[in-house]
């Protein structure tokens, strides 16, 4: 009997959450037995919510390299917010026409989806200092969909996935994303990395047609090279948005035969104004379509795909805020909840207004702490100042090179494997008393191999098959064997490290 895609998800999604259940943080004792883990940036290390507190100076000294306490962090004024909004604003603008471009729809659609996701974030009640908007997360998934069926289920699939989001945060399941280990997540990387990495060669593939593949490998190369090394000599301006910058420059420059994103888009696209504010949907092709069971079946897999990987990455965005400002949000139950369900009313929001919606963002939200954009209004600053790029700067956006664009992608994709977990995973298998746990016991050499296994298995899934499934099929393989392996007494006190 063949098993459809929908059936696999749907079955992962059962087992997850009987997972969950069977050791929800909510009951009696059950917090003591699941390690809450936190994304440690820069470093692609785990650090536990236990040692939060201990641990956030420390990150702020190594990721920075001054003294970002949560002292300094901490105070928030509409001033630093601002600024720190402004200059996300930047760093994502390349970000956000690159997702577009992977999902297959006009660069300014990714956009708006931002500005949308930044806007309603802050005013339903996230996690102040988080910054929301197009990610290459919700980009991956939905782009399957769209290159197999067309655009048109685009909003369908954002309005379902944001649909199961609220029921997600109506439940308070928010921490149940505490299940999603290092190692798996490290698989989910590399998975997304590979597969970012990839979607970037339908541009020189057109280049290669058009003849002009040796300049576009050029100017993607150049554009790559600036974002690797700018920030070495300084952090005062995003490194992706100069790479761009000059990358287009000198395309142009030197009168480069290259495509644009104006050249590539409907005529009118990139004029600015207020024609280029974004359009309602279609309302009687969108509840037709939601009264149809086929096109829901049809667009059920993606919705799930980017409903579990949105939620497991604005989770772990507002723990990089409680990271580094000291500030242990998940000690209030509701400010993940607020999170999960901000993002649903986000996303359909931005789903009617023709978007694809978004998550947390870790890069951003790292950028806009670090620039102290520790409130709310950070968000919203951010959002208006992208706003202002479509409307009044569109023209310029137009002129940016697609093999600019790809050489962003391609130092996204390098930047989200995770080189540095992956390494310390084969590591610890080949040597596990150098590489004891987050309490500093020795860990056997048969719990490092499990780990690994998981790392491996659940990049394999997202890459060959879906990320989804290969962060449900990750955490089932790695918290079943584990559970099997210390049923039988094998790490119990006295044994070998090395067995």
């Amino acid at each position: 009997m063949k098993i459809s895609q929908f059936q696999v998800v749907s079955i992962c999604v059962l087992v997850e959450t009987a997972l969950a259940f069977s050791t929800y943080p909510g009951r009696a004792g059950a917090r003591a037995r699941i390690s809450t883990h936190t994304y440690r940036p820069y470093q692609g290390t785990i650090v536990t919510t236990q040692r939060r507190r201990d641990a956030h100076l420390d990150m702020g000294k190594v990721s920075s390299g001054t003294d970002t306490s949560s002292k300094n962090l901490g105070e928030s004024s509409l001033m630093k917010d601002a600024l720190a909004g402004l200059t996300v604003a930047f760093s994502l603008l390349s970000k956000a026409i690159a997702c577009s471009a992977i999902v297959g729809v006009n660069p300014l659609v990714g956009i708006w989806s931002s500005v949308v996701m930044g806007l309603t974030a802050p005013l339903i009640g996230a996690r102040a200092g988080v910054i929301s908007g197009t990610a290459a997360v919700v980009a991956v998934p939905l782009a399957a969909l769209t290159q197999a069926h067309g655009i048109g289920y685009m909003p369908l699939c954002i309005l379902v996935s944001a649909i199961l989001q609220g029921l997600f945060g109506i439940f308070r399941l928010a921490k149940t994303a505490d299940l999603v280990s290092e190692q798996v997540l490290s698989g989910f990387l590399n998975g997304l990395g590979l597969i970012l990495l990839l979607s970037q060669a339908s541009i020189f593939k057109a280049a290669r047609r058009a003849g002009t593949l040796r300049p576009a490998v050029s100017i993607a190369a150049l554009c790559f090279s600036i974002v690797q090394v700018l920030p070495r000599f300084t952090k005062a301006v995003p490194s992706s948005l100069v790479g761009l910058v000059v990358a287009s420059v000198v395309a142009s420059a030197l009168k480069l035969p290259l495509a644009t994103l104006s050249s590539t888009s409907a005529e009118g696209t990139f004029s600015g104004g207020l024609s280029s504010l974004p359009r309602l949907v279609q309302f009687s092709q969108l509840r037709s379509q939601a009264t149809s069971p086929e096109a829901l079946q049809l667009v059920l897999p993606a919705a799930i795909s980017i409903m579990i990987i949105a939620l497991v990455e604005t989770l772990l965005a507002g723990k990089v805020v409680d990271d580094m400002t000291g500030d242990d949000s998940t000690a209030d139950y509701d400010v993940p909840t607020r999170s999960v369900l901000a993002m649903s009313v986000g996303n359909i929001v931005s789903s009617l207004l023709g978007g694809f919606g978004g998550c947390g963002l870790i890069p951003q939200t790292v950028l806009n702490v670090k620039s102290g954009g520790v409130g709310s209004f950070s968000s919203i600053a951010y959002a208006l100042a992208m706003a202002s790029f479509v409307l009044f700067f569109a023209p310029l956006v137009g002129a940016i090179s697609q093999a600019a664009l790809a050489g962003i992608m391609i130092t996204v994709a390098y930047d989200t494997v995770a080189w540095t977990s992956s390494l310390k995973a084969l590591q610890a298998v080949i040597n596990p008393t150098n590489h004891p746990d987050i309490t500093g016991r020795a860990v056997s050499r048969t719990q490092r191999v499990i780990e690994l296994l998981a790392l491996a298995l659940s990049s394999y899934i997202c890459y060959f098959g879906n990320l989804a499934v290969g962060i449900i099929a990750g955490v089932v393989f790695q918290r079943g064997l584990l559970s099997v392996y210390h049923r039988l007494g094998s790490d119990s006190p006295g044994n070998n490290v090395s067995q």
